[in-house]
């Protein structure tokens, strides 16, 4: 009988522990902002709680039940690096209705590849790997993955473009766009990108903390990686420590809470942690943060009519049999136009070596103040120039840059910055070029 009990209690214990740790967070309960209570009188408020529990938001993030016009988003948002959120934005999107389904998605883009990450990010030892969507679709629920991956070009024409993005400067300089599912629970760290990011979320609940920049000296920041426009902090987003870490407690705070339909804009450079609930299904739309907005072309945009993904340029795409899936890399217009514009500072109808070996200098030496050029630099930049001199006469000239096809520009980007992820083939690209 003893033996009889054992084996029943084993049973229970092993369903619980199946249940808690493959079955993915599906609720969509979660109370946030938090309450904030007093804990030890000993101990800071907040002390070894999740990030957020340290002190009470601000407020929630600006809000809008449309999307401004691309120059009040501009003017009142973009231009000052200033969050906002879109209610209902993406509602006319096909995907919207149809990505609801795992069965969806898995028979119309099963065959396409996609990058894959821990639940719990780790961006001192990640871990990615590059598998079909439908692998990941019949493992996910059991898994420790979430895709987080360039939206392939066939789901473009699924995906809204809101109306904030459809002419001027931010329609020219759209980079990529990124494809986001999980079965919920997943988490971020607290972390900055280098681009503007719209976050659209088509299915599931996601639950932001927004913080200014200007508070990085009190986030215990990672140092930022050479070529990177990113970085992190080292906090740990379950259990803050405040006496290690005392300052977080000073740090003001805003918050935003997405449903499926909503948007929010994180500007380049602002702070986030996410965490989500539910199977959650998003797509984001990345681009370039310039300094100036040129509307030139506003006046005769129809920014109303609906505008699928698929019918806008980006930079960087994917679509079935690419060997690269490429996220988070430059932005390779501006390469061409810095090279242009120093050429004509210099006075030079010539692009050479030694005048690239300048750019090189002063676009990412000089990122660093106390760095000077190394031997690695002038491999790089000598491998560079390789591939733009494609004719191997030791220069272009000005009309040869202007006419210079992009994806030899993204050639020269692949240089300074590794493959986000596994490639389809042995990746000799880089020692080739």
């Amino acid at each position: 009988m003893a033996l009889v009990r054992f084996a029943l209690l084993y049973t229970i214990i092993s369903v619980y522990i199946l249940d808690t740790f493959l079955t993915k967070d599906m609720g969509m309960d979660a109370v946030f902002p938090p309450v904030i209570q007093s804990g030890d009188p000993g101990l800071p408020t907040g002390h070894l709680l999740p990030l957020g529990y340290q002190r009470q938001p601000d407020g929630p993030v600006k809000e809008y039940a449309q999307p401004l016009t691309p120059t009040e988003f501009w003017e009142r948002h973009a231009r000052d690096y200033v969050p906002l959120v879109y209610r209902q934005a993406i509602t006319k999107a096909p995907a919207f209705t149809n990505w609801q389904s795992d069965e969806y998605i898995a028979e119309t883009y099963g065959d396409l590849d996609v990058l894959i990450e821990k639940k719990v990010e780790d961006r001192v030892n990640p871990v990615r790997l590059r598998m079909l969507l439908s692998e990941f679709l019949d493992n996910y629920h059991e898994k420790d993955w979430y895709v987080v991956s360039l939206l392939p070009d066939p789901m473009r024409a699924e995906m809204q473009v809101p109306r904030s993005l459809l002419c001027g400067t931010f329609k020219k300089n759209i980079l990529e766009s990124n494809l986001w599912l999980s079965a919920g629970g997943t988490k971020s760290l607290l972390h900055y990108d280098a681009d503007h990011n719209l976050h659209c979320l088509i299915s599931g609940r996601k639950d932001f903390i927004m913080i200014d920049p200007k508070y990085d000296e009190k986030l215990y920041m990672a140092d930022k990686k050479q070529f990177s426009g990113s970085s992190y902090s080292h906090l740990d987003m379950d259990r803050v420590d405040l006496l290690a870490n005392p300052q977080v407690s000073e740090v003001p705070w805003t918050w935003a809470t997405l449903l499926s339909g909503d948007c929010i804009f994180i500007p380049s450079g602002y702070f986030h942690q996410v965490r989500s609930y539910g199977r959650s299904v998003a797509a984001t739309i990345m681009w370039s943060p310039l300094n100036t907005f040129d509307d030139s072309d506003c006046t005769t945009a129809d920014i109303d009519k609906y505008t699928a993904l698929s019918d806008v340029p980006l930079q960087w795409t994917y679509k079935k049999g690419d060997k690269f899936i490429d996220m988070g890399f430059m932005n390779v217009e501006v390469v061409r136009g810095a090279l242009l514009s120093l050429m004509e500072r210099e006075n030079s109808t010539k692009l050479t070596e030694e005048l690239f070996a300048l750019y090189y200098e002063l676009a990412v030496v000089n990122e660093d103040d106390d760095r000077e050029m190394t031997e690695e630099d002038a491999e790089i930049i000598s491998k560079m120039f390789g591939v733009l001199d494609k004719d191997k006469v030791g220069y272009l000239t000005r009309q040869e840059l202007e006419d210079l096809d992009i994806e030899v520009l993204k050639d020269v980007a692949r240089l300074v910055d590794d493959p986000h992820g596994p490639v389809t083939e042995d990746d000799d690209m880089h020692e080739e070029l």
